[in-house]
């Protein structure tokens, strides 16, 4: 895949108020970052950060919708991350390969701030919105024949933690390795969580189709 080239001479748009993405297809995945471009994002160049935003604002923004479950808080979370991200940029020791997964631990450590904010808030009246798969990238394999709504349906019911995995690994596509990386797990822990949590998923599908419902 050929990495993302920008022309730094070319006026761009901020990182707190970036163009609108242009929706990918299903088969299709946002153009990584080459290691020039990431060493710019060290020096906090701006049109580095427009083309990291580019890059993996998508996959950040259906994480996020994951981990939160609301979609006020999860914008308010993608701009909260990139903004740490070049707080933060001068101190990230690595290479385009390892950047996203960077990026990806910052999203989690906001997320679960502001799921421990929640926590001692008020208790009220909260809708929680449900899990977008358009977000990311979904894997052609897992729901191509499915109902989104099913599997939505299905997704709400699983463990946080097994939907956590199942979009960084089938949405966002990151490696066994990257997402260990994120969530403080070895690569085989994160593959063996995966395919536990896709049995589950399965058999929740399975159960809620039409005429599978509990007999008394």
């Amino acid at each position: 895949m050929r990495p993302l080239s920008i022309d730094p001479s070319k006026p761009l748009e901020s990182v707190t108020a970036p163009a609108p993405l242009r929706p990918l297809k299903r088969t299709e995945s946002p153009p990584p970052l080459d290691d020039r471009v990431v060493e710019a994002t060290k020096k906090g160049e701006r049109w580095a950060w427009e083309a990291a935003y580019l890059a993996y604002a998508r996959a950040l923004t259906g994480f996020l919708m994951v981990r939160l479950g609301d979609r006020d808080d999860m914008a308010e979370a993608v701009s909260e991350t990139f903004l740490r991200a070049l707080d933060h940029c001068g101190s990230f020791r690595g290479d385009a390969e390892s950047f996203r997964a960077w990026l990806f631990r910052i999203a989690r450590n906001v997320a679960n701030d502001r799921l421990r904010a929640r926590s001692r808030a008020p208790r009220g009246d909260h809708d929680v919105d449900p899990i977008d798969l358009s977000s990311g990238a979904p894997d052609e394999a897992l729901i191509a024949d499915e109902d989104q709504a099913a599997v939505r349906l299905a997704l709400s019911g699983l463990d946080p933690d097994d939907r956590e995995i199942l979009w960084l690994r089938i949405c966002a596509r990151l490696s066994s390795a990257e997402v260990g990386e994120i969530v403080g797990k070895k690569a085989g822990a994160v593959r063996m969580q995966q395919q536990r949590a896709l049995a589950l998923l399965a058999r929740r599908m399975e159960s809620d189709r039409p005429g599978n419902e509990a007999r008394p």
